[in-house]
């Protein structure tokens, strides 16, 4: 028999998952030296939400 777990039981309260934020620059297309950027102003490591707030938006590939 299955039974329900909620998501929240899931995670580590209070832990964050962190990306490194080179990896994260390669996988998203963001060229170097936006990169550097984004290195200098967070360090090496950072939250989802630091890249996403602090990466310039780029214009899409499809226009």
């Amino acid at each position: 028999m299955t039974h329900h777990v909620h998501n929240r039981q899931v995670r580590v309260p209070g832990k964050k998952p962190v990306y490194d934020v080179s990896e994260y620059c390669r996988r998203n297309g963001i060229d170097k030296a936006e990169a550097r950027k984004l290195i200098k102003a967070l360090g090496q490591f950072a939250t989802h939400h630091e890249l996403t707030m602090n990466a310039v938006a780029r214009p899409p590939k499809y226009r």
